[in-house]
Parts: C-alpha cells; structure tokens; sequence
C-alpha cells in the first residue's frame, strides 16, 4: 500500500538520564544526576576516564566508567580533549545513552525524563490539526527512552488514550511498535480531527 504522506517525528531527551543508586551519605537509594563533569587519570600508559554523577540530595559523587586501562591512542584527541574541558555536549552524550548506563550497571530513573517529540521539518508534535487517510506517522525512538506506546500516540494524534484505544479498535488507526528498530508506526485508515494543540514534555 501507498501512503500519501509519511511524517516522521523524533523523540529526544532535553535533559541527561538521573539514576537510582545506594548512597553511602544518605544511607538509602537516592537519585544521582549528571554534572557535566569528567573525571580523567593517567596512570603509566594507560588510562582511566569516567562521568561524574553526584547525589541530589547530599552532593555525594558516583564515577560511571568510560575507559578503563585505556592505551592513550585508541582514544580520539578532540574526544579526550572534550574530557579534559568537560564539555557538555559529550557529557549528554554519554548521559542520554542508555547502553553507557547498562555497561556501568546502572539503574536510570524513567518516571521523571524530560522530553519533546519534533516532526522531521520542525515542528512541534500537536502542531496538526487533521491526518489524512493514507498518513504513515513513523516515530523515531533513537535514545531507547521508556514510554508508554499508546501515550506516545496520545502525544502525536493529540488525542485522550481512551480516544486512540476507541480508534485502533474501529479500524481507523493501526499502531505497530518495532522495538528493534526503537520506532512506532502509525498508519491512519481514516481522516482524524485533532483537538486544539498542545505540547507535552514530560512523562
């Protein structure tokens, strides 16, 4: 089947992931943010890179490992100079990517991420008032975040849940998750008239 318009969106982080950890300060599990920060240890040929999380509540730090033992050399120079400086970017970066996280063992809280879904020429998902019959709507999850699916929907189509549930099951909606390929696709059936628009940020 063709499709008259294929509209793409992403869904992208605004801030670094907070994690869950056992702080030795607090004595309980707390949640631990990004400082933006890098930790950087030469030691002989070799060397250490970490991030730097710190407990929100009593400023305990946590180190999540880079490079461990690391031959100067495999490493890019602008890249280890981003370190040395603590760039920002690189930090968000690492602080965003959720295999980083699982390398370190790290538990992300997902009950509280921040994020905006941008359709492909810019704008802001909401920003339609109509779709088509014939729309393929492709969402593009590139940072692995966990959301609900048919929130997601509910975002894009600006449309209550129980509204998409009542779409899907009469046919005017499909919606297909490919969590391999980290997207969902929506193929509209039938024309649907959006409400007023909106922005939704976070979970």
């Amino acid at each position: 089947m063709s499709y008259l318009r294929k509209i793409e969106y992403t869904i992208i982080p605004e801030e670094p992931f907070k994690i869950l950890r056992n702080c030795s300060g607090c004595g309980c599990k707390t949640l631990f943010h990004n400082t933006n920060r890098f930790r950087v240890n030469a030691n002989g040929n070799k060397i250490d890179v970490w991030l730097i999380y710190q407990c929100i509540k009593c400023k305990h730090t946590n180190n999540l490992t880079i490079y461990e033992r690391c031959k100067p050399e495999s490493i890019l120079q602008q890249e280890y100079e981003g370190y040395l400086s603590n760039s920002g970017k690189l930090a968000f970066e690492y602080g965003t990517d959720s295999k980083f996280f699982t390398r370190n063992k790290a538990e992300v809280d997902w009950s509280n991420i921040k994020y905006i879904i941008n359709r492909q020429n810019g704008m802001i998902a909401g920003n339609d008032q109509f779709f088509q019959k014939g729309d393929l709507l492709v969402i593009h999850n590139s940072y692995s975040l966990k959301i609900r699916t048919d929130k997601v929907v509910s975002e894009i189509l600006n449309l209550s849940r129980s509204r998409i549930k009542e779409l899907e099951k009469s046919g005017a909606i499909t919606v297909t998750e490919e969590r391999q390929e980290h997207k969902i696709i929506i193929k509209i059936e039938k024309e649907i008239i959006t409400k007023e628009p909106f922005e939704v940020k976070m979970l």
